[in-house]
């Protein structure tokens, strides 16, 4: 006999970003966030959204923020589904001007069909579901956005999700991270470069919140 899939409809919200002091980050820095909703139902095999976020000390978490600027998806989930998530490593003020400049040019795009248009300019997260591969491309000259952290997270749609239910995706580094040292000679010669994570450690978590609607 042939057992039914238990199947709910999500409300999916981002809440914060935190990534671990180990990583040096500046003070404040912006990075590309990709959030993947992973084979949610039968015929789907992922939904994406991103968006740039903004950095303070290595954290974003908003106390209130407004319900436009937190959900990223709604979407029915049943069986085994799951969320991949991908942080950028921090963008140079040029290369997020860049980000935002064809974000803009995507967005007249792909909304209104006007190709050339210019937008005013406006905050970096703004512009919450340009396509990645839309964008990577003015950030750094046709080279691919590097990954900084990434992880991901296996849910079950057989869970409970009736109030508001906070899920952590734990997030490791992509490849090994270095920090240069400060210069050391009179001859102003750069100091040699020191490991201080490798790829795999600990990087920080993302906070999801899942709600049945």
């Amino acid at each position: 006999m042939a057992t039914t899939t238990k199947k709910q409809d999500l409300e999916i919200h981002f809440l914060s970003l935190e990534l671990a002091p180990a990583l040096k980050l500046p003070r404040h820095s912006n990075h590309l966030l990709s959030i993947s909703l992973v084979c949610p139902r039968l015929a789907v095999a992922r939904k994406s959204a991103e968006r740039t976020v903004a950095l303070a000390d290595g954290v974003f978490a908003p106390e209130k923020p407004m319900w436009t600027e937190s959900v990223v998806f709604k979407e029915t989930v049943g069986g085994r589904f799951g969320f991949s998530v991908e942080v950028s490593e921090a963008l140079s003020d040029a290369a997020a001007a860049a980000f935002l400049a064809t974000g803009a040019s995507a967005l007249v795009k792909l909304l209104a069909g006007f190709v050339g248009g210019t937008f005013p300019v406006a905050e970096l997260a703004d512009f919450a579901e340009i396509p990645f591969s839309s964008l990577s491309k003015a950030v750094a000259k046709d080279k691919p956005v590097a990954t900084l952290a990434k992880g991901c997270l296996d849910l079950s749609a057989d869970a409970t999700f009736q109030k508001p239910t906070v899920v952590e995706v734990p997030l490791v580094v992509a490849r090994d991270v270095y920090k240069t040292l400060p210069r050391t000679t009179k001859s102003g010669e750069s100091g040699a470069r020191r490991k201080i994570l490798a790829k795999g450690d600990t990087a920080g978590l993302c906070r999801l919140s899942l709600e049945a609607i």
